[in-house]
């Protein structure tokens, strides 16, 4: 057997033996004090794309405009990550003095380095970031200081949770995150939901949904597209097909995609 099929096959059976682990669901024991709100509990920044994308494929370099710079890369983890640990964990308080740059550096670590899967802190438990009334408004104020201290982009390629990208995804498991999506989001609580189409690589990237109603058959979700800084986007679920499908962005022709939770726990 050819070396580069080892890997695969080692990986693919490894992945199938921590599957029930990688996948452990536990709902909220409590209600969110509030839920999460896309116009003040994201980042003012995006994420950039490596490769220079229009309607969903790759374009040479030479059509992108020399004004628009890619410095913040391969962060939709890390983004989305942070914007809900910040929804757990901080309270802004706009009516105090701000924060000189390197304390608020030390704050924000302290925020970013809390487990994300952990229930919110109650109020007099959270980091107080003072002069601002969200992370949209301080996001915007500071964004460099928060780019740098919320985390870094390579260690998610390390994630235990990644591995499962090479085990199928049955329609049964589609259902099953539907349901645990739509229930959680009545306790005020998100989701980080990793969306891909391994083998293919039209999509690897991740959200958090935030909001969403069932009409009959299907399920519309609102969505935080860490790529995006302007409104919301749509993930929906088709309940007949047991299918997800994201919408068209610049970055994905938008279709059917594979929905995985992510950041639920030590392995995920």
């Amino acid at each position: 057997m050819p070396h580069s099929i080892k890997i695969v096959t080692g990986a693919l059976l490894i992945s199938l033996l921590l599957l029930p682990a990688l996948s452990a669901y536990e709902p909220p024991a409590a209600p969110a004090p509030r839920p999460f709100q896309y116009d003040t509990d994201t980042f003012s920044f995006a994420n950039e794309t490596v490769w220079n994308y229009v309607n969903g494929s790759v374009q040479s370099e030479s059509s992108r405009p020399q004004t628009q710079k890619r410095d913040y890369t391969r962060r939709c983890f890390v983004v989305t990550r942070a914007a809900v640990q910040f929804w757990k964990f901080a309270r802004f308080d706009p009516k105090a003095t701000p924060l000189p740059h390197n304390q608020l550096a030390a704050r924000i670590r302290d925020v970013t380095e809390r487990s994300v899967w952990l229930p919110p802190l109650s109020r007099g438990k959270r980091i107080v970031f003072p002069g601002y009334a969200n992370l949209r408004e301080i996001s915007a104020a500071a964004p460099d200081i928060f780019q740098a201290n919320i985390g870094f982009g390579w260690p998610v390629y390390f994630r235990a949770g990644n591995m499962p990208i090479v085990a199928p995804v049955y329609r049964e498991t589609e259902a099953r995150l539907n349901d645990e999506i739509f229930h959680d989001l009545q306790l005020n609580d998100p989701t980080l939901v990793w969306l891909y189409n391994f083998p293919s690589l039209n999509i690897n990237h991740v959200v958090i949904v935030f909001a969403g109603k069932r009409e009959h058959g299907r399920f519309h979700y609102q969505v935080y597209d860490p790529n995006y800084t302007g409104a919301p986007k749509g993930l929906d679920y088709d309940a007949a097909t047991r299918t997800f499908s994201y919408q068209p962005t610049f970055y994905f022709k938008g279709g059917t995609v594979k929905a995985r939770a992510i950041y639920r726990g030590v392995l995920q």
